[in-house]
């Protein structure tokens, strides 16, 4: 038996570990955080900046976690859509935003206006610059997952420590930040705005499979070196959905993204489906007829993009269609004469495969001449045009007199450039995976026997999806040679679709059914604090 000093001893033995834990939990709150006096300076400086309407209701400080306010990408729109939102019905809210970008307030919200069209209002508005983002900027060799995740954390410990919201707002999926907002406050909601998980099911397959489009090339050759991949992405998606599940709401873009995300964090009734908002109203105004034989494709030149696929699929289609194959009499058109022809009504007469999308740097832009490339290879080179950072007023020439749109990113998350295509009047052709085949192209023409029949045009597709060359080049033969029933009923449907299912209305009326209970939370806090 042992004696009473044996079971003291033993007992200090086993709480040294959970004191340790304690203590290290108890100085990362204090290191992040600073003193109270801290804490209230950062808020009284932020109060001397902004005017919030609290005539009716106390303020309210959101802190918003996007490191790159000023991108002007999908998630920015994102980003500001739903600040106005907040602006418009709840305006005792002041929205802190934690930027990367060394620009001010007012800087920043003329460009939001210049390019979402959105007009924010400044006095709800305040801007913490973090000087660390580099942590999750950086291009680490080894590990990057893991590495860049622990990095945001490094980031998100000098956004707190240089004010402490009432609500913590993730809009990048930055997951590994979550437990520790839970860990300085329990009071502290945090929702989650997550347009791709970091890690999904669908990635861990591929590496366990070994597919050489989405391994390093000597990872894919190693049985052994896939393995270890393998094991460390099992690792790393158990710690994502540990720190995953410390949000209090989720929105997801797309339902592809919400099945992994429910997956991986286990919050089902926390997690709701919020569509990005997406500006159709241009697009939409451009008529319906007077399309020329033009294949869009508008892309980032990203390895993900899958570009080789298109081209591939554009072969098949003048090899299956000669009709469709340009003479070699005749000379080829260069962007800006076939723009012009398009205008004066010269049109085109054979179909030509328009690649529009943007280089980040010079690796993107050695993809764009490998596609060059690849379609003299083929022989295809005379009717592929391959067309770089094209402005915002070119690519909706393209868009008003093209015909077909083309998508080939597999496992796509959501897809606005499809999106926009539908909305501009495009017979689209998609990747049947992911949000494309769940959310945008619903219901789609499977191949020749999808077709619908004169009879059945009352509920028509919205476009076309395809998985394989074989089929892309049949879905755009059918487009291309579409009655006039058929494109025009095609095209009404995918544009109504296109307007009101992926609206800013529609973003804004289901972001408010998940904002609504974290409104009512703070408020039934409040109250209790009040009574006590």
């Amino acid at each position: 038996m042992p004696n009473l000093e044996s079971l003291i001893h033993l007992c200090f033995v086993l709480a040294l570990p959970v004191m340790g834990v304690i203590a290290m939990g108890m100085g990362i709150k204090t290191f992040t955080l600073g003193t109270q006096a801290h804490q209230e300076e950062c808020k009284e400086r932020i109060k001397a900046s902004t005017s919030p309407d609290t005539s009716t209701h106390e303020a309210y400080y959101l802190g918003f976690f996007h490191l790159y306010p000023n991108a002007g990408g999908g998630g920015e729109r994102v980003l500001w859509t739903m600040i106005k939102a907040i602006q418009d019905k709840y305006p005792f809210m002041v929205c802190v935003i934690y930027s990367g970008d060394s620009l001010s307030r007012d800087s920043i919200l003329q460009n939001v206006k210049a390019k979402f069209g959105l007009t924010i209002r400044p006095e709800t508005i305040y801007v913490v610059e973090l000087t660390n983002r580099w942590w999750v900027d950086y291009k680490f060799p080894r590990l990057t997952l893991l590495m860049q995740s622990l990095g945001s954390l490094a980031v998100a410990s000098q956004a707190i420590h240089r004010f402490c919201p009432d609500v913590f707002i993730d809009t990048v999926g930055f997951a590994f930040t979550y437990p520790l907002i839970h860990l300085l406050s329990t009071r502290i909601p945090v929702v989650a705005y997550t347009h791709y998980p970091a890690i999904s099911s669908d990635m861990q397959t591929m590496v366990s499979s070994r597919e050489a489009g989405f391994n390093n090339e000597a990872i894919a050759r190693s049985a052994l070196m896939s393995k270890l991949k393998s094991m460390y992405y099992r690792v790393f998606a158990l710690a994502y959905s540990f720190a995953g599940s410390f949000a209090s709401t989720i929105m997801t873009n797309s339902s592809w993204t919400q099945n992994h995300i429910v997956q991986l964090f286990g919050k089902p009734q926390m997690t709701k489906v919020v569509y990005p908002p997406c500006d159709t109203l241009v697009l939409a105004e451009f008529p319906l007829v007077g399309r020329q034989p033009l294949v869009m494709s508008l892309a980032q030149f990203r390895p993900e993009k899958n570009h080789k696929l298109q081209i591939e699929a554009f072969a098949h289609l003048l090899k299956a269609h000669p009709e469709f194959v340009m003479p070699a009499s005749e000379r080829p058109l260069d962007p800006e004469t076939l723009l012009a022809n398009c205008r004066d009504g010269s049109g085109i007469r054979y179909p030509v495969l328009v690649m529009i999308g943007g280089a980040r740097n010079i690796e993107d832009e050695a993809r764009a001449e490998e596609l060059r490339q690849m379609a003299a290879r083929l022989g295809i080179d005379r009717q592929v045009l391959v067309i770089v950072n094209a402005p915002w007023s070119q690519i909706l020439e393209w868009l008003r007199f093209g015909k077909v749109g083309m998508h080939t990113m597999r496992d796509e998350h959501f897809g606005i450039n499809i999106v926009e295509m539908m909305a501009a009047g495009l017979l689209t052709v998609a990747h049947d995976s992911a949000g494309p085949k769940l959310d945008i192209i619903v219901p789609a023409i499977r191949g020749a026997g999808d077709v619908p029949t004169d009879e059945e045009c009352l509920q028509f597709p919205v476009g076309f999806v395809a998985t394989t060359a074989e089929q892309f080049a049949e879905s755009i033969a059918i487009a291309l040679g579409a009655s006039e029933k058929l494109a025009e009923g095609v095209q009404r449907a995918a544009r109504t679709a296109a307007s009101a299912k992926f609206s800013e209305d529609a973003f804004r009326t289901a972001f408010y059914r998940s904002f609504g209970p974290v409104v009512r939370w703070l408020d039934n806090q409040r109250s209790a604090d009040d009574d006590d």
